[in-house]
């Protein structure tokens, strides 16, 4: 190395760290300034997250005048990487030529009115304009031109070679894969197959494979996939899964698809047959997926362009990630259904540079856009006016804004800063929508600006009534920002608790029902039933209010604070904290606390800062109770500090306050931490081992190389499952079955305690603790009994399920087929066999007792029969040891006093239960 190059080496070094500290400096990470080094994790040590990457490589570029990959920002480890990647780039600091972007010549002709599915849509198009350019395809600086000919030509292979394969119509196929050609030929090649498609997110972070992982396997595993098309860089990821997936066939790439099918004759869709499966972002324990059919997809497409008023010369254009359902639905297969060019850039690409967005807008003449709100507001916080040289944002007529609460202030801000460039504040469209009605649901006018509606803060909170007023008092104030009317072909309810219809401007939940409307969720009948009533009404878990027939959202039901009788959104609490100096913006979560002294929810506030520094906190903490008080008129009750990478959010980056209150109760916020890539790989390698079942002889072999613990945990379960398939009954089943789970939960580091079992025959009621909470009643019980039915092990791994299957009373798919309620005639035929039914609760893991719901099926089998029911809590003691707790029998009079007595009863018992387990 030259004298020079060693010079230039330590020029950049240095400029490196300096600008790292200066950075760390202005984010208030005076700590993390004493840890900055080369070497330093970027992450762990350093606590910077996506955003804050995205700021280091913009001032890195513009200090040393070269352009680096966008990938850097998400892949870098240490400074030492970005080091190594200035080197690599040498001296080119001057920003590539855009791709040029061409759009057709003719304008769309008339969308295919009469299609009953997208093959429909798709041949239709394919048919009668070939060569038409369909998609842009836009990657950094480069881009790539997809004609109608090109993709219905690559997906009839990738259709031709999953039915070479072997898929059978109406099995899922997963797509895990990026924004790229192979994702649009393989999403259209599974429905051309008959298949149905299952998008998921592929992973962004080596640090945090583990949590992706688990994520993803639960997903897949509710799915059933046959098939997992990926790609070759993730190829250990993919395997890693396939080892845990008892339905999956195979892990294929597109393009091994193409090449392996030959020309078939494609079969008929109808349009009822299910498109693909949408699942819920935020979901944390059992996924639950979104069927949507053609019929479904169709419908709602149609009804969007109602509500933009599309017109032949529209042109699309989104980042939005194309596992999500705006832009899955909203934005791609809109654009296909109607004709229309779009215009695509990756999520990354956006993220790194925000600026490209608007870039593409302008240079592809774009009409139509969706993005959340936080899109628009990283827009006005990181774009430049030199970045927005040359840009013209006139022809932008429907800038929609949807997929999380529409704030009011980001509205003013974009339209303010924006304005310049030929942005009207016109084209911003405020909508509501949801997975479960496709993707859109609401839509406003489009010939005024967002309807803003300032309402009495207290009285709304109290009352529920959302009264207008003109205060210029910020705690006495809030403001919502119209939705807009409900969808043609489309209806909206708005019910209070007792089910009955709210008057205009009283808060109530959202209902809604069209041909938009998912039918349920996959393999879920128990969440369907929960969620579409009788008259095919949909609660959609929102609450809101309707003012001169338009909707204005208000929050979730789930997250909403009852403190004091007032009923607070989080979202409030949690964007006056975002302003506090020293506190992360978008990494604040607010939730409720019931405290059983007074009866009341505390409010709760987990904020994220990089400060390490005592007196520093102090400060924030002061500041933030200051901010809160004065937003809302109450202070906080518990403010929590911590670190970045604490709070837990979803794919789309939507806070998950169920989650973090978990995380909450278990004093583990403080403690979360990330673990190297190569240490959660292997743990992963090793729990995918459960994974194996009654296969398990035949992979023998391959499992004498792996660890002992798994080996030991597979011959346990996959012996003593199949002596328990030997046994002529439950009764005599549970003999074997019950020392095979004491064994299991204690490889599985699982500890148990506590007598299940009455002497009598009863129908027992479990609430949801645990992952293995179907296995700690197993080790506990003391009499016979059986499970109701295969719900039972949602939350266990397969080897656990295999153990515990031949206690199983009535399987899904029997239940589906005897009608509505075969639960009486087979509770009646083991209860007189004195074996008692063990039926779990409905909700998730970890829910509260006091909000435990159980089936009422299971109220009214117990009152006709007149049996006890006995409520269980299983109860975690604080140091990893699960403890079954049997109340007294509870005797049924639902005849007189009505079923809904005894389920508070339930929660009642419950509730108690684990109460005295706290005083204890």
């Amino acid at each position: 190395m030259s004298p020079s190059d060693s010079e230039h080496r330590a020029s950049v070094k240095a400029t490196i760290l300096d600008t790292l500290q200066t950075l760390l400096k202005e984010l208030g990470s005076g700590h993390a300034t004493q840890h900055a080094s080369l070497n330093a994790s970027l992450d762990k040590d350093l606590g910077l997250g996506s955003l804050e990457r995205v700021e280091m490589l913009v001032r890195i570029e513009a200090s040393l005048k070269t352009r680096l990959p966008d990938t850097l920002a998400q892949t870098a480890e240490t400074p030492a990487d970005w080091v190594r990647a200035v080197l690599e780039a040498g001296g080119d600091h001057h920003p590539r030529e855009r791709w040029p972007i061409i759009q057709p010549a003719r304008e769309a002709g008339e969308p295919p009115h009469a299609a009953r599915s997208f093959k429909e849509v798709l041949q239709l198009h394919a048919e009668r304009d070939p060569a038409r350019v369909h998609i842009h395809l836009l990657e950094q600086d480069l881009g790539q031109d997809i004609s109608y000919g090109q993709l219905y030509a690559s997906a009839s292979q990738v259709a031709a070679g999953l039915i070479a394969s072997g898929l059978k119509p109406g099995e899922t196929v997963a797509i895990m894969l990026p924004t790229c050609t192979d994702f649009f030929s393989s999403f259209l090649g599974v429905m051309l197959a008959g298949g149905i498609a299952v998008p998921v997110y592929p992973p962004a972070r080596a640090n945090q494979i583990e949590e992706y992982i688990q994520r993803q396997a639960l997903i897949l595993g509710n799915a059933g996939i046959r098939f997992l098309i990926s790609f070759e860089r993730i190829q250990a990821v993919s395997n890693v899964l396939a080892r845990s997936l008892l339905s999956l066939q195979e892990v294929v790439t597109s393009r091994t698809l193409q090449e392996r099918g030959r020309n078939t004759v494609l079969g008929d869709i109808n349009p009822s047959d299910v498109f693909f499966i949408q699942y819920t972002s935020g979901s944390t324990g059992n996924p639950k997926g979104v069927t949507l059919s053609h019929a479904n997809v169709l419908a709602n497409i149609r009804g969007i362009g109602h509500g933009v008023q599309a017109v032949p010369s529209d042109v699309v254009v989104t980042w939005l990630p194309l596992y999500h359902d705006m832009g899955l639905i909203g934005s791609w297969l809109f654009s296909l259904y109607y004709g229309f060019p779009i215009t695509i850039l990756s999520p990354l690409d956006f993220l790194t540079r925000p600026e490209r967005w608007l870039w593409a807008l302008s240079d592809s003449g774009g009409t139509l856009c969706p993005a959340p709100n936080f899109a628009f507001e990283l827009c006005v916080r990181k774009i430049s006016d030199e970045a927005m040289e040359g840009v013209n944002l006139s022809k932008w007529r429907v800038a929609i804004n949807a997929g999380e609460p529409v704030l009011s202030p980001t509205l003013e801000r974009f339209t303010k800063r924006f304005s310049p460039w030929g942005f009207s504040p016109r084209s911003y469209i405020p909508c509501y929508g949801l997975a479960e009605s496709s993707v859109a649901l609401t839509f406003p006018s489009l010939t005024e600006e967002p309807t803003i509606d300032r309402i009495d803060r207290i009285e709304f909170e109290t009352t529920g009534t959302a009264t207008p007023t003109s205060s210029k008092e910020v705690n006495q104030i809030l403001e919502f920002v119209s939705n807009g009317v409900v969808l043609p072909g489309h209806e909206l309810l708005l019910i209070d608790d007792t089910g009955k219809g709210v008057a205009e401007r009283t808060r109530g939940k959202i209902l809604f029902r069209g041909p938009s409307r998912t039918n349920g969720y996959f393999r879920n009948p128990q969440a369907t039933r929960a969620a579409i009533n009788t008259d095919g009404w949909m609660d959609s878990g929102d609450l809101g209010y309707l003012a001169d027939n338009e909707l204005f959202v208000t929050g979730r039901l789930k997250d909403c604070i009852i403190k004091s009788g007032r009923n607070i959104t989080p979202q409030d609490v949690e964007m006056a904290v975002w302003e506090v100096e020293g506190v992360r913006k978008g990494c604040v979560a607010a939730f409720g606390n019931l405290d059983s002294q007074t009866g009341t929810e505390n409010l709760v506030v987990v904020a994220e800062t990089r400060t390490t520094y005592e007196r520093e906190k102090h400060r924030i903490e002061a500041e933030v109770t200051e901010v809160i008080t004065r937003k809302i008129g109450l202070p906080p009750d518990e403010i929590l500090l911590t670190g970045p990478g604490m709070i837990l959010k979803t794919s789309s980056g939507k806070i998950q306050r169920s989650a973090t209150h978990q995380l909450y109760l278990k004093n583990a916020l403080a403690g979360r931490s990330q673990t190297a890539p190569w240490l959660q790989m292997a743990r992963v390698w090793l729990r995918s081992f459960s994974g194996v079942t009654t296969s398990a002889f035949t992979h023998l072999g391959s499992m004498l190389q792996r660890s002992t613990l798994s080996l030991t945990r597979t011959a346990v379960g996959v012996t003593f499952g199949m002596l328990a398939r030997l046994a002529p009954s439950p009764t005599a089943a549970r003999f074997v079955v019950k020392p095979g789970a004491c064994l299991l939960a204690a490889l599985s580091g699982l500890r148990t305690s506590g007598e299940l079992g009455q002497k009598d025959a009863c129908l027992l009621l479990v609430n949801r603790t645990h992952r293995l909470d179907a296995l700690a009643v197993a080790c506990t019980s003391r009499s016979g009994f059986v499970f109701a039915d295969h719900s039972s092990f949602a939350t266990l791994g397969a080897l656990e399920a295999f153990l515990l299957e031949p206690m199983v009373a009535i399987n899904v798919q029997e239940r589906q087929s005897q009608g509505s309620n075969p639960l009486e005639k087979t509770i009646l035929e083991y209860l007189n066999s004195g074996l008692s039914v063990v039926c779990f609760s409905d909700n998730p893991v970890g829910e509260s007792p006091e909000r435990t719901r159980f089936r009422a099926e299971n109220f009214a089998v117990a009152s006709s029969l007149n049996i006890p029911v006995v409520p269980v809590n299983l109860h975690d003691n604080g140091d990893g040891c699960l403890e079954s707790i049997a109340s007294e029998p509870l005797v049924q009079q639902a005849t007189s006093n009505g079923l809904g007595s005894v389920r508070e009863a339930v929660r009642t018992s419950l509730n108690q239960t684990k109460l005295r387990q706290c005083q204890r």
